[in-house]
């Protein structure tokens, strides 16, 4: 052996060795060198990166699912607002009472203080992928409010300083909320830090000129009114929602700032705006073993006064004054978030989490924030299915297709879509109820007023829905399904009557939109056509109001409208069935047949209406059944509805 060859051979025995030694990076070097003809060890493959961990719960902006995934979320939040406070400072009601600032009368003082306010929202969104850094983000929802009022008064046994208190008041308003459409998009991210900037349009879907209910005066009767500015539930405007959100994680550790904004556009229809709000958020989190994350996050929020003025809103409490809205707050909250996973419930995650203040500087008097607490149940559409198909290949084994996963059917996954059609209601009839002497009675047993009247409520219906379903057995289906409609039924709910002597009555009976949520249950009749029933829980803003008028009367008879009807949410059932046909691999389309019962109400829920002459007085109570019939056609996009290709593991 000559020594050049020899020479060659040391070389390559030591740097062997230095492979055996040193691991890859000399194993590179090696394969760079061409007197070596052994192949190169495989590297190692690279570690998946970190998933981030869920941001805390009242966040928003970093809702971004995978291109086609779908995320559900509901989420109820409950917050109570108690004391009254001026500027920092606590205020007591008896102290309230004696500023000289009766809204549109500086000179009157005020006579009713709210205690407390109670309130609850139930909101459900939908994060939809659009692509790969692109989202959108649709919200809805309803809000209840129940505020508590001391009120104070005169007269006999009260005393001229107005600080001796009468009783108490409930009022309270319960109906949909604006419903908000968002885009998010992801501006940077790496495998630490991501930005993602979202910009959004509320719609003035909830009502801003809800009836309030009964309020006491200072001489122990009640009125009914309009609710002030903090009791309806919408703002009555087109608001936009702008916002960013940072967010970083490393290791077990995360952390992030957000800014979002609700800006006003424009006044609404009673003549005011409300101010605009901005918040600021900055939180960390800690997660304790994958699937649980713990969460502290600081809030600061500030808004302006109310712009503009409702006329309908004015009377004896600071709630009636729009420049006593507004301020500045700093609260702190603790969440938890856990992933379904835990407990072999893939595509599931469920968070909390609960607050209070502890700075306020509110442009009183006015209610302080007291607490605020949510949770959110979330579902990540299809991912269980996902988890059912991945089977571990073993640890020197390549991807491997899971045996047992099933052909996906096409009605197997969540939908979306459009309806539209005719409604119309089922019991036209309404009724008087009359009581006392005189006044109404007597013009009822003259012939003046009516025993009832026919309303026969038709008209055009049209909203959105969404579901999901499960085919078992190849044949069978059972799934759930939810949708929200308008109704433009308004002007043929009116009815007029006229008697001697000559008196007119004037009612309506409206449902402005109708909602429900349903099971289905159906049977697939051919691979593409789905015949089903449904039914569940069904709910609307209901609206029932009476005008009685005579010229001729002395007092002239002049009372009612809208502002001493009926007017509320209410929830009843709703059961029907319907035909679906497969048109698309994705798309179907269907006829669907509803009846829905939401109860009867009455103008006294919110208090008789009153009327007296020579010969007495009397009351008037006005009935109505809010029932009907729906025919429609609709339009679903099926999210999951394409062929059943085979499903390999990834890792």
């Amino acid at each position: 052996m000559n020594k050049t060859r020899a020479g060659r051979y040391r070389r390559v025995a030591w740097r062997t060795l230095y492979i055996a030694l040193a691991g890859g990076a000399a194993g590179t070097a090696l394969a760079a060198d061409p007197s070596v003809t052994s192949p190169a060890p495989a590297p190692a493959p690279e570690a998946a990166p970190q998933k981030a961990p869920p941001v805390p719960l009242a966040v928003f902006g970093d809702n971004l699912p995978a291109p086609g995934k779908l995320v559900i979320s509901v989420i109820p939040t409950f917050f109570d607002n108690a004391h009254v406070q001026v500027g920092t400072n606590n205020v007591t009601p008896q102290q309230v009472v004696t500023f000289n600032r009766w809204y549109w009368n500086p000179s009157t003082l005020l006579t009713v203080v709210p205690q407390e306010q109670f309130g609850k929202m139930q909101t459900v969104t939908l994060a939809y992928g659009l692509m790969k850094d692109w989202s959108v983000v649709l919200t809805a929802g309803t809000i209840q409010r129940l505020s508590y009022l001391n009120v104070f008064g005169t007269g006999p046994g009260f005393g001229a300083g107005n600080i001796i208190q009468r009783g108490t008041s409930n009022p309270g308003t319960d109906t949909i909320a604006d419903v908000s459409a968002s885009l998010v998009w992801r501006a940077y991210e790496d495998p630490i830090h991501r930005v993602k900037v979202n910009l959004g349009m509320a719609f003035p879907t909830g009502s801003n000129h809800n009836i309030g209910g009964a309020v006491m005066q200072t001489t122990g009767t009640y009125a009914i009114n309009e609710a002030f500015y903090g009791m309806q539930p919408g703002t009555g405007t087109f608001d936009v929602l702008p916002g960013i959100l940072y967010g970083g994680h490393l290791d077990a550790w995360s952390w992030g700032l957000s800014y979002r904004a609700r800006l006003g556009l424009g006044m609404n229809p009673e003549g005011y705006r409300w101010g605009n709000y901005q918040e600021f958020n900055g939180w960390f989190g800690y997660t304790w073993i994958p699937g649980v994350t713990t969460t502290f996050r600081t809030n600061f929020n500030i808004q302006s006064q109310i712009s503009g003025a409702d006329w309908w809103l004015f009377g004896k409490l600071p709630s009636a004054n729009p420049l006593w809205y507004g301020g500045k707050r700093i609260e702190v909250y603790g969440g938890i978030d856990i992933d379904g996973k835990l407990f072999g419930l893939p595509g599931l995650s469920v968070g909390f989490e609960g607050g209070v203040p502890v700075y306020q500087n509110l442009n009183g008097p006015q209610l302080a924030k007291n607490w605020m607490a949510g949770m959110a149940l979330r579902w990540r559409v299809g991912e269980e299915e996902e988890e059912h198909r991945t089977e571990v290949a073993g640890i020197f084994k390549g991807p491997k297709t899971a045996p047992d996963a099933p052909p996906r059917s096409p009605w197997t996954g969540a939908h979306v879509g459009v309806s539209a059609g005719f409604t119309t209601s089922a019991d036209n009839n309404s009724d008087f109820i009359y009581g006392g002497s005189g006044g109404y009675a007597a013009l009822y047993g003259s012939g003046g007023l009516p025993s009832n009247v026919s309303l026969n409520s038709r008209g055009f219906i049209g909203g959105v829905q969404f579901g999901y379903d499960r085919v078992f057995c190849d044949k069978y289906l059972a799934g759930i399904e939810a949708d929200l409609s308008g109704i433009t039924s308004g002007a043929a709910n009116w009815a007029a009557w006229s008697g001697n002597p000559l008196t007119y009555t004037q009612a309506g009976r409206n449902v402005p939109y109708l909602g429900t949520a349903r099971g289905r249950a159906g049977y697939l009749v051919t691979p593409a056509i789905l015949a089903y029933a449904t039914g569940g829980l069904a709910w609307g803003e209901t609206d029932l109001r009476a005008t009685y008028f005579s010229p001729s009367l002395r007092p002239v008879l002049y009372q009612g409208g809208s502002w001493l009807g009926y007017d509320d949410m209410r929830l009843g059932w709703t059961a029907g069935a319907g035909v679906e046909w497969l048109v698309l691999p994705r798309v179907s389309v269907k006829g669907e047949y509803l009846y829905y019962d939401l109860g009867t109400a009455n103008t006294a829920n919110v208090g008789a209406l009153y009327y007296a002459n020579k010969s007495g007085l009397s009351g008037v109570m006005h009935t109505g059944t809010f029932d009907g019939h729906v025919f429609r056609l609709g339009v679903n996009y099926h999210f999951n509805g394409a062929s059943a290709e085979p499903v390999v593991a990834k890792y």
